[in-house]
């Protein structure tokens, strides 16, 4: 009778279950969880764009790459599949990153030989996200697996500085709610229980590293032991994954950017208190300012005495560690800035840790092989190269060509064990023939750096030691990226360039984007156009390269068939993706003068997704198109009334004011919007000019302050700083933005500039 009774205990609330799974599965409720997911090409699996859902909330909009595979692999194809996240996607432009150059190195050493790179790395995610695409990957018959993963073990889910989830719970428990939320009962419930949910309690969108400025992880944080268990036991699990499924695989050591990657967050000792808090105050502020001011000799002793101090605060050893390696002590200055990474308490880089896992698991394993990048690019405690930075990386972790390069051109090397041998093969590809080859021309670099803009032009990089200057060299970087890209004559070869690729690779989708956006820049509009559609053809239809189509379509003047595209993909679009796509419709509308009836289709869009700000954003551009400024005038304020922070309606609206002669209130818009517009330049840059204007000088200096701290400044709002503060007695404040004033000037490339800066600072230490 117990028997009885405990199976019916177990098995009456299984069937129940299952039932309700098969009855939501042919109802249609819910969305598949696998990362690849069958494709409308019969035959072919897509990238799932939900993937992301079962591990994050699904407003934060994070996807895959856009690639579709055969279910069937071909004979002759080698399958290599590259696991990781943002490093491993190639962010900031995925294009260019290791995993399209391993496939360019290996086809072009092996041209026989069919070569398919599977990108699976996605932005913010770590080695449980990982080990769920390995599992699903291992169905589609790989011969490699590449990891390239570390990165974000202690930010992404369930790691201990993640800012969207409270708790680690233990591994089987992760696995288990990963599961059920791969369910549509799982769905169900979720959907459920989010009606339940505090307003505010999870992020609702994606922020990007900003978001994580209060999930601080000490060094001696005695969660980081569970957070090392759980990412060995997964890269332990994709290795038995792999071999489960006859592949091999590759385990890379990560790289992390020590010499020029300052603290993205520096907290004290917790017992640091009264006199001795005093004294360390005292000796940091004054090492800090001779370090800036570049008197090695005088900064030392300060710094080395506040580090003593206060042994956990993460910046006073990155400028010790920057001192050592001026004065060539290539060991002591490693030292110095791998404590600086340990005691960062921001953990967007991996501590050594992560690293000595990855060689151990390599170690345990016949059929792995391991890439050890960290000491090869000079990450490493044992690298004898100098300590990594700008030379191989954007900022903390995302690698330039040339890192990606070096990487790229050792995977492709120890990937010809999973070949076959043909012979004597061919020589690998140099940087400049690789580069060729991807399709990384130099008009491609003033995209990439945009998009570096958008991730260090943010918190937390905001807040770094070397914030004022790293943003000079980007400028000045920039602006030699857009002369080139500008340039008809550096433009058409590239595009000669690209298309000579595309003879030799043409199901290669993303040349076809890059000949694209060349074909664009250079005015050829029907060759843009012939470019978007084979793109469109190659990869899985998106609204994105819908939008894109149509927009081209309006360019060239085909404004019957950029409706007709507009008006089918309204029909089938998402309410997700409403606002990805609403651009399009502004620039079609716009085009043709035909305000009003675009105004009715973003209305309908309104309704079908309501409350959605970025959509309510394109409606009131579209309105000041049509000429009514009032009325859009009146909508950006109502956004702004909703979200203070809204940068894109606060410009907006100042724009609309000026062009309506409206001087006054534009300035006061700014002035009132200031506070909460902290990481809007322009606007800080506004309020300042207000605040001096009506002679309050406290004011001015904050704002500037605060432009300094939201983006890119020339060396005379510094010096103009400098000078408000030596007026109010302020002297080693006033030192300390003459010194960042010099810094940014020699980027300038302006030394007179510099020499009278460099005067100035001799003028205010001689009056000490």
């Amino acid at each position: 009778m117990w028997l009885y009774r405990a199976l019916t205990v177990l098995v009456v609330p299984a069937l129940f279950v299952l039932g309700l799974e098969g009855v939501l599965r042919l109802a249609g409720f819910g969305r598949s969880a696998h990362f690849l997911i069958p494709d409308t090409q019969p035959g072919y699996y897509r990238t799932n764009p939900d993937f992301v859902s079962r591990f994050m909330p699904g407003g934060f909009d994070l996807r895959p790459l856009n690639f579709r595979i055969a279910r069937r692999k071909p004979a002759g194809t080698v399958r290599i599949v590259v696991l990781g996240e943002s490093a491993a996607q190639g962010v900031p432009e995925p294009l260019f990153g290791f995993a399209p150059q391993l496939r360019a190195q290996l086809r072009a050493r092996y041209p026989g030989k069919n070569i398919e790179v599977l990108n699976t790395g996605i932005v913010a995610i770590n080695s449980h996200v990982v080990y769920q695409v390995a599992c699903d990957l291992a169905e589609f018959s790989p011969d490699l697996f590449v990891v390239y993963m570390g990165n974000n073990e202690m930010v992404g889910p369930y790691g201990p500085g993640c800012a969207y989830l409270s708790a680690m719970p233990p591994l089987p428990l992760i696995r288990l709610s990963v599961f059920i939320r791969s369910t549509r009962t799982g769905q169900l419930l979720g959907a459920a229980l989010a009606r339940f949910r505090r307003p505010g309690a999870t992020p609702v969108e994606w922020g990007g590293m900003a978001m994580f400025a209060e999930s601080a992880v000490r060094g001696d944080d005695p969660r980081l032991g569970k957070a090392y268990r759980y990412f060995e036991q997964n890269l332990e699990d994709i290795v038995r994954v792999a071999t489960s499924a006859g592949a091999k695989t590759m385990l890379c050591t990560v790289v992390s950017n020590l010499k020029d990657c300052p603290p993205l967050l520096s907290l004290h000792r917790p017992d640091l208190a009264g006199a001795e808090l005093a004294a360390w105050e005292k000796a940091f502020a004054a090492g800090r300012l001779r370090w800036l001011l570049e008197e090695k000799d005088a900064a030392r002793p300060e710094l080395l005495e506040a580090g003593r101090l206060d042994p956990q605060y993460a910046d006073t050893w990155f400028m010790l560690g920057s001192l050592e390696l001026q004065a060539g002590n290539i060991s002591a200055a490693r030292e110095h800035f791998l404590a600086a990474q340990h005691w960062d308490a921001l953990r967007f880089r991996p501590d050594g840790r992560i690293n000595e896992i990855i060689r151990e698991v390599a170690r345990r394993h016949e059929t792995v092989r391991l890439i050890d990048a960290a000491r090869q690019l000079g990450s490493d405690p044992a690298a004898t190269t100098e300590p990594a930075g700008r030379e191989v990386l954007f900022e903390h972790v995302h690698l330039d060509w040339e890192g990606n390069y070096q990487l790229g051109l050792a995977m492709a090397q120890a990937a010809e064990a999973a070949l076959p041998p043909t012979g004597t093969p061919p020589p690998w590809l140099d940087s400049a023939a690789c580069a060729a080859a991807v399709g990384c021309t130099p008009p491609g670099r003033a995209d990439v750096l945009q998009q570096v803009a958008t991730i260090t032009q943010n918190p937390p990089f905001t807040n770094q030691l070397t914030y004022p200057e790293d943003m000079a060299r980007f400028v000045r970087d920039l602006g030699r990226a857009e002369a080139a890209a500008a340039n008809p004559a550096i433009l058409r070869p590239a595009w000669n360039t690209v298309r000579a690729m595309l003879e030799r690779d043409p199901e290669n989708p993303n040349l076809e984007k890059i000949a694209k956006d060349l074909a664009d820049d250079l005015g050829e509009n029907d060759a843009a156009l012939q470019h978007a559609r084979r793109a469109r053809q190659l990869q899985p239809a998106t609204i994105r390269l819908e939008g894109v189509e149509a927009i081209l379509l309006t360019k060239l003047g085909r404004f019957t068939e950029a409706e007709q595209q507009l008006r089918e993909t309204a029909r089938h679009c998402p309410a997700s993706e409403l606002a990805t796509i609403a651009p399009a419709y502004v620039n079609f509308y716009t085009r043709t003068k035909r305000g009003p009836e675009g105004l009715a289709i973003l209305d309908d869009f309104m309704v079908r997704s309501p409350g959605n700000p970025k959509l309510a954003f394109f409606r009131h551009k579209l309105l000041a198109a049509a000429g009514d400024k009032a009325g859009a005038e009146q909508g950006f304020r109502a956004l702004l009334a909703g979200d203070p922070g809204n940068q894109a309606a606060q410009e907006a609206l100042i724009t609309l004011l000026q062009e309506q002669g409206k001087t006054a209130e534009a300035a006061q818009a700014s002035l009132s919007a200031a506070p909460a517009q902290a990481r809007n330049l322009a606007n800080n840059l506004r309020a300042a000019a207000a605040a001096e204007a009506r002679g309050d000088e406290a004011d001015s200096v904050a704002w500037l302050r605060a432009a300094e701290r939201s983006g890119p400044v020339p060396a005379a709002l510094e010096l103009r700083l400098a000078r408000k503060l030596y007026g109010q007695g302020q002297r080693d404040e006033s030192l300390l933005h003459l010194a960042w004033a010099r810094r940014i000037s020699r980027y300038e490339g302006n030394p007179a500039v510099t020499g009278s800066i460099t005067a100035f600072i001799a003028q205010i230490e001689a009056a000490r």
